[in-house]
C-alpha cells in the first residue's frame, strides 16, 4: 500500500509506491518494505540536522526549508520561490569583530549606546541613529499641507539645528501656507504666519519681507561675507553714492553728492538736463523720462501663486483670484512680474501679491484662435483670454491682441491692456 506524504498545511507533497525510492525533495522517501533502507534514512536525518550545508543550494527546495551556505557561512531559508539570507545580529556592549568570523550583512547591536551596525566585509559601520555628537546638525526631509491642497503633501527640505529639532531653515520648491487641517508633520515650520516661501526661508523671518528682525537665523553669502541686515550704523563711500542711516530704525536713505556743489542736503541732482532735485523748493524736476519695461500695474492680495500671464479675476478668499469663467465681467487684469510703474509696492511679494497689469503691454495666456487686433476676454479655461465674440458685454474686455494665436489650444501671446 502506498505512502501519502502531505505538507503541515495538509497539501500532497508525494505518494510514495511500495518498496521504491521517491526523490520529489531534497530528502528521499521511502517505500513500504524497501530493502537497505537504514543508511538512506540516517542520511536524511543527517542532511536535516546540518540544514544541507553546501556551496550550492538544495536542488528541489519546499517553502521553509533551511540550507546553510557553506561558502558564505550564512543561513539561508527558501519562500517558495527564492533563498533569502538570514542575516546574523550580535547584541554587545563592545565590537564583537575579534570574537568570531562574520559575513557581509552581519548585524550588531550595540546595547551599550543603543546603535545598530552593520558588517561591510571589513568593518561594522553605523546604521542608526546618530549619536548625540552628530545630531547638532542634520538635514531632515518632511512636508506640509498646502491650504489650497488640502490632503496634497508638499515636501520640503528642511534644515535641523539641535536634538530638540529646532529648525533654522527650510528649502522648497514652491510658495504656499501651511494648512491647520490637516496638521503638518512633527517639525515645526517657519515664518510667522506659516507661510513657506519658494527657494530658502529662515526661521523666525517675516514671510512677506524676509526680514529675520531682531531674532532669527542670518543667512550669509558664499562668494562673499553677504550678511543679511535689518540696520546700519555706519556710512560708507562707494563709486558717488552716499549711504547712511539715522539711526538703527530700520529707516535708509541713499543721498546723491550735488555734481554742482557739495551740498549734501541735494539729495538727487546729477544735471540740470536730467532728473534733479533743487532742496530750495523742495521740487523734483524732470525733463524727460523713459522706462525698460512696458506696463503699468499694481500689486493686490492673490489667494494662491500666479505665473506671468495668468488671467485674474475680482473674487476669492482675497482680493483676486484666478479667472474660471467665460466672458467674466469681474477681470482684473494679468499677472506681471516686471511692470515700467508698480504701485502699492511694499503691500507684499509676488508670490501674495501679485503685480497685476491695468496697462500697456504684456504675455498673456490665451486659449483658441485669436486675429493680432482682436479684442480678448476670459475664457473657461482658468487663466486664460480668448477672442471676443458678439453675444460678450463689452465691460469684458480687458486687452487687445497685439499677435495672433494660430492654435486652437493654449498659447501664451503679447497683448495690449486697455
Amino acid at each position: 500500500m502506498a505512502y501519502i506524504l502531505n505538507k503541515t498545511n495538509g497539501s500532497v507533497v508525494a505518494t510514495v509506491q511500495d518498496a521504491s525510492l521517491d526523490s520529489t525533495t531534497d530528502l528521499t522517501f521511502l517505500g513500504r518494505n524497501y530493502a537497505g533502507y537504514g543508511e538512506i534514512q540516517n542520511e536524511n536525518f543527517l542532511k536535516l540536522l546540518e540544514n544541507f550545508n553546501n556551496s550550492s543550494p538544495p536542488t528541489k527546495p519546499i517553502e521553509g526549508q533551511i540550507w546553510y551556505d557553506s561558502l558564505s557561512n550564512r543561513l539561508n531559508i527558501y519562500d517558495g520561490f527564492n533563498w533569502k539570507s538570514v542575516s546574523n545580529l550580535d547584541v554587545s556592549p563592545t565590537d564583537p569583530l575579534d570574537t568570531k568570523t562574520y559575513s557581509s550583512g552581519d548585524l550588531w547591536f550595540n546595547n551599550n549606546s543603543e546603535q545598530l551596525y552593520v558588517f561591510n566585509g571589513t568593518n561594522f559601520v553605523l546604521v542608526g541613529p546618530p549619536s548625540a555628537a552628530d545630531t547638532l546638525a542634520a538635514w531632515r526631509g518632511s512636508y506640509e499641507y498646502n491650504t489650497t491642497t488640502i490632503g496634497v503633501k508638499q515636501y520640503t527640505i528642511k534644515a535641523v539645528i539641535g536634538s530638540d529639532d529646532t529648525v533654522a531653515a527650510i528649502v522648497s520648491n514652491s510658495s504656499y501656507e501651511v494648512s491647520q487641517s490637516p496638521t503638518s508633520d512633527s517639525y515645526p515650520v517657519a515664518g510667522f504666519t506659516n507661510r513657506i516661501v519658494k527657494g530658502i526661508t529662515l526661521t523666525g523671518a517675516d514671510p512677506a519681507t524676509g526680514s529675520t528682525k531682531l531674532s532669527g537665523y542670518y543667512f550669509w553669502g558664499t562668494a562673499a561675507e553677504s550678511l543679511r541686515s535689518d540696520y546700519a550704523s555706519y556710512a560708507a563711500n562707494a563709486l558717488g553714492f552716499v549711504f547712511t542711516s539715522t539711526n538703527t530704525n530700520q529707516l535708509f536713505y541713499v543721498p546723491f553728492i550735488s555734481t554742482v556743489t557739495s551740498n549734501t542736503s541735494a539729495y538727487i541732482d546729477t544735471s540740470s538736463s536730467g532728473i534733479y532735485y533743487n532742496p530750495s523748493t523742495n521740487i523734483l524736476y524732470a525733463t524727460a523720462s523713459s522706462a525698460l519695461y512696458s506696463d503699468l500695474a499694481e500689486r493686490y492680495h492673490a489667494d494662491a501663486v500666479y505665473e506671468v500671464g495668468t488671467v485674474l479675476t475680482i473674487g476669492g478668499k482675497f482680493d483676486v483670484t484666478i479667472s474660471q469663467t467665460s466672458g467674466d465681467v469681474s477681470v482684473a487684469g494679468i499677472v506681471s512680474t516686471k511692470p515700467a510703474y508698480r504701485m502699492n509696492e511694499g503691500a507684499g511679494d509676488q508670490s501674495t501679491h501679485p503685480f497685476i497689469a491695468l496697462k500697456g503691454r504684456v504675455p498673456c495666456k490665451v486659449f483658441g484662435r485669436i486675429h493680432k487686433g482682436e479684442l480678448i476676454v476670459t475664457s473657461n479655461v482658468p487663466g486664460h483670454g480668448r477672442a471676443f465674440e458678439k453675444n460678450d458685454s463689452p465691460n469684458a474686455v480687458f486687452a487687445r491682441a497685439l499677435e495672433t494665436h494660430h492654435s486652437d489650444v493654449e498659447g501664451i501671446i503679447e497683448v495690449m491692456v486697455v
